[in-house]
């Protein structure tokens, strides 16, 4: 190893200090300078504790180097300059060590950033938190779907949906439980499942959840279809033949009736009689036949040809159709999109036909008591979707009928087919939307509409 100037520095220290030593023996002994002896003390003090002030320098000038290695600071470099002058012979050695220490760092954080993004791009929620309470992680599709801004500690979780945190943890390792949560006074079915495992010395608690609304409503769809075609079917092969033997009996009785003498001595009541209930059979087979054809063609609905759409035209149009509709209440609508030019994925005539759809039910909900009022606000609400808001200030749905709104066919309106919501729905699942529903009594509902927008 070459020579440094750190060992010269401590050869030339040891120097003066022993000939400061001597001189400070030679001159006690003999005891002629009284003042040069004293001097010769402090001197040789001094050096002692230069001597230790610079080894100290030293040692820390290497602590900030050793320190700095793992973080890069700009007081690396010159640190390095004065550790290489003094220790020639580590060079190496801390060079080796630096660039291992960067190409671990670096890969660390490549590692955590690749994570991150993995787990920010899944449309499913991640959370884990430790035996402490401390959230460790969560994706911002787990926020979103908790409805939360942040989450700090699975307290706050546990406030907002009270037993939550209970029910997950008493969940096995890699076990599924199928968990309801009221969100914005909706009752939202969410998928969770659970696992834990140590880490260091904390345990942590991982889960993932998702929720499956939208999967239901479409099974639950699928599943009306299936047994309405069913229905549809069996009915339309048993009404059918009736309605062509009321429409016989009502033309051979009209034929009797025209005859001058009745072969048949039959009295003219009883022919009136058997003709009216022959005229209820004919028409209550067609009321049947006219509903079933109705449904059939809620069933058969196209392919949406989606394009890229101002939200405001579509609103703008329904609300112009709308503003004219009977009904025994004033009422005025208003519609506000922000930003104006605010776009989504649309098939033009089927959106505007939701939108007439569910501002007529508005209408035909209000009350007299007071002027109606249909406000529809829309907005961006992510990067891929836009929301919309249709409220209106009516008698509202009670809490035991808004689940049912959904059901074909369901009114609770005398004059309602029920099939304006149920194709409301069909129509916003082909869109790739979602809609739900949220009402109070006396006080009125609110749509939301959550659909794609371009991107």
């Amino acid at each position: 190893m070459a020579f440094n100037s750190f060992y010269l520095n401590i050869l030339l220290r040891i120097i003066f200090m022993s000939a400061a030593n001597l001189g400070f023996f030679y001159f006690l002994i003999h005891r002629e300078r009284f003042f040069t002896v004293i001097f010769l003390g402090l001197l040789f003090i001094v050096q002692v504790i230069w001597l230790i002030y610079y080894i100290n320098s030293v040692n820390r000038s290497l602590a900030r180097f050793l320190l700095t290695l793992g973080e890069e600071e700009t007081m690396v470099l010159p640190l390095q300059d004065k550790i290489e002058k003094t220790f020639r012979g580590l060079q190496h050695s801390f060079m080796s060590l630096n660039r291992e220490i960067g190409r671990i760092r670096l890969e660390k954080q490549y590692s955590s950033v690749l994570v991150r993004n993995i787990v920010d791009h899944l449309g499913s929620g991640i959370l884990a938190w430790n035996n402490t309470g401390e959230v460790e992680m969560v994706n911002e599709s787990g926020l979103k779907l908790l409805n939360l801004s942040r989450l700090n500690n699975i307290s706050q979780l546990d406030n907002q949906y009270p037993g939550l945190v209970s029910r997950i943890e008493g969940m096995n390792h890699g076990e599924r439980s199928l968990i309801n949560l009221h969100i914005n006074g909706i009752s939202s079915p969410f998928l969770f499942r659970a696992t834990e495992f140590l880490l260091g010395e904390k345990r942590v608690f991982l889960v993932s959840y998702q929720s499956i609304r939208y999967e239901l409503e479409e099974n639950e769809m699928i599943s009306w279809e299936k047994l309405m075609r069913v229905f549809t079917h069996e009915v339309s092969n048993s009404v059918t033949p009736i309605t062509t033997l009321a429409a016989n009996i009502k033309k051979r009785l009209a034929s009797i009736i025209a005859k001058p003498e009745n072969v048949y001595p039959v009295e003219n009541a009883i022919i009136a009689d058997l003709q009216r209930s022959a005229d209820l059979v004919e028409q209550r087979g067609n009321r049947l036949i006219d509903f079933i054809r109705q449904y059939k063609n809620m069933l058969i609905i196209p392919e949406p040809d989606l394009k890229p759409l101002k939200l405001e035209d579509i609103i703008k149009d329904a609300c112009s159709l709308c503003e004219a509709l009977e009904s025994p209440v004033k009422y005025r609508i208003e519609y506000n999109v922000m930003p104006p030019g605010l776009a989504c994925v649309a098939d033009r005539k089927m959106m505007e036909q939701v939108f007439i759809n569910l501002i007529k039910n508005s209408v035909n909900a209000l009350s007299e008591e007071r002027e109606g009022v249909i406000e529809i606000r829309a907005e961006k609400v992510a990067r891929d979707s836009v929301s919309v808001r249709i409220r209106d200030n009516g008698q509202g749905i009670p809490p035991d009928v808004i689940g049912q709104v959904f059901i074909p066919f369901f009114t609770t309106h005398d004059k309602g087919s029920g099939i304006g919501l149920t194709l409301s729905r069909r129509i916003i699942h082909q869109h790739g939307g979602t809609i739900y529903l949220q009402s109070e009594e006396k006080k009125g509902t609110t749509v939301n509409i959550k659909l794609p927008c371009p991107k």
